[in-house]
């Protein structure tokens, strides 16, 4: 195929997707909210707009993971170091997400102030403060290197 018209057909179906994605998006926000009625909001649960905007979204997801899942196999025969490489990168991020997860938080609903109608589960909020210390752990670590990194070049030298 040509790259032209693979660059094209990609092109198309960027617009098409995010042209479906807005119209999804609209029917959510014009759907029922807090302040319906409760008929109002069983029927917008209920309604086709919900189940297409969810069914869109599951089926983005789906094609994301089978895309990264496609991607990692062609990349892993095609320049196979750098790919396991990667892959050592997501399993430590796995391992420290998950010591996180073991470590726990103090934070309750109540520390956290959270209203009477918006009470979580206290594994909603310890897995979120283990996402959330996970992504500024790697933050913190992408930073140091950005800064490091001229200098361990001139160190090998």
């Amino acid at each position: 195929m040509d790259t032209k018209k693979l660059n094209l057909y990609m092109s198309i179906l960027k617009v098409a997707l995010v042209a479906i994605g807005v119209i999804a998006s609209l029917f959510l926000f014009g759907g029922a909210d807090m302040n319906s009625t409760l008929e109002d909001q069983e029927a917008f649960r209920e309604g086709t707009s919900l189940s297409f905007s969810t069914g869109f979204t599951g089926f983005l997801i789906m094609a994301g993971v089978g895309l990264i899942l496609i991607f990692f196999i062609v990349q892993l025969i095609s320049n196979p170091k750098k790919t396991i490489m990667s892959i050592i990168g997501i399993v430590i991020a796995l391992i420290l997400y998950l010591v996180f997860l073991m470590v726990g938080t103090s934070d309750t609903n109540e520390t956290l102030g959270l209203v009477e109608d918006v009470q979580v589960a206290q594994g909603t909020i310890v897995s979120t403060t283990a996402g959330l210390y996970l992504v500024i752990t790697l933050i913190v670590v992408a930073l140091l290197a950005a800064v490091f990194a001229p200098f361990m070049g001139r160190f090998r030298k």
